[in-house]
């Protein structure tokens, strides 16, 4: 394993709390890294992982941020996954963000994205809305991995949808028409890359994980553990304090480890807010056993 960040914690308080699922621009979210460092420590948390969708590129800045401002840093990922058990999210905590299998394997999932977002402005124009990848690609921060989110805002731009639920709602969810298959890693394929790169692999939001039929969490959870997954993001901020027990209960039986996130992205995109993890709280140190 490589270090876990920065070693310094947030001072002034007997409770450390954490965030370990937090975007910034170089993905989808609307904070740089070290606005959202600084965001963080002024909401309380002392630990905190940076988990961009794809891309590691937000990482050494955060760190940076992090060590002037005195909260741990966590280096992460959020990978997507397609194959067999089925579609999901795996979140990669504690990677070596220099590793260069790691960056390679990114830097070809994200011209994969390039592709797909055309494909995505080619249907917008097709259904009647006039928006096309120059635009977004302009008024997403330099640097971001364009995708979904930043048509969204554009749409809302536009005046062709009334915020960012109503533009996935009719035009960018998964159902929707706009809506363009992308690229991704299988589940072994991530588990084994976090793992390279010297990281654990966690399922993120099991709670928002699409199920087959006759599928349950259990089965799903057996299915990624047999593939070598290290546990799931059992304690997240849209999860219900039911959802939350029952994906306690389940790490505990199949012997997995747990996390939890915010899955912050900013205020305009979701309404999860920076540390607020368990039911609204924070969520102590302690929770987790292997930080």
């Amino acid at each position: 394993m490589v270090p876990w960040g920065n070693e310094s914690e947030a001072s002034g308080t007997d409770m450390v709390t954490v965030d370990l699922h937090a975007h910034t621009t170089a993905s989808d979210g609307q904070l740089t890294p070290t606005e959202l460092v600084k965001a963080a420590a002024a909401a309380g948390v002392g630990v905190l992982a940076v988990t961009d969708h794809d891309t590691t590129r937000g990482v050494a800045e955060a760190l940076a941020a992090a060590r002037e401002v005195g909260i741990r840093l966590i280096p992460g990922v959020e990978l997507s996954a397609e194959g067999a058990p089925g579609k999901c999210h795996l979140l990669g905590l504690g990677i070596d963000p220099e590793y260069a299998p790691l960056n390679d394997t990114l830097a070809t999932i994200s011209e994969a994205r390039r592709v797909r977002n055309g494909q995505i402005a080619e249907r917008l124009q097709r259904l009647g809305v006039p928006v096309t990848l120059e635009e977004v690609t302009a008024a997403a921060p330099h640097g971001a991995n364009v995708g979904r989110p930043h048509f969204a805002a554009v749409l809302v731009a536009r005046g062709a949808a009334r915020d960012f639920k109503d533009a996935f709602d009719r035009y960018l969810s998964d159902e929707g028409p706009a809506y363009v298959e992308k690229q991704t890693l299988t589940s072994a394929e991530a588990i084994r890359l976090v793992h390279d790169a010297g990281g654990r692999c966690f399922l993120a939001h099991p709670g928002l994980v699409r199920l087959a039929e006759q599928e349950t969490p259990e089965t799903r959870l057996r299915a990624l553990k047999a593939l070598g997954i290290d546990g799931l993001e059992a304690y997240y901020s849209k999860h219900s304090p039911i959802q939350t027990e029952q994906f306690l209960r389940l790490a505990q039986k199949l012997d997995l480890l747990v996390t939890g996130g915010s899955d912050f992205h900013g205020p305009a995109v979701s309404e999860a807010r920076l540390g607020a993890i368990v039911d609204g709280q924070p969520l102590p140190i302690d929770r987790l056993s292997w930080l």
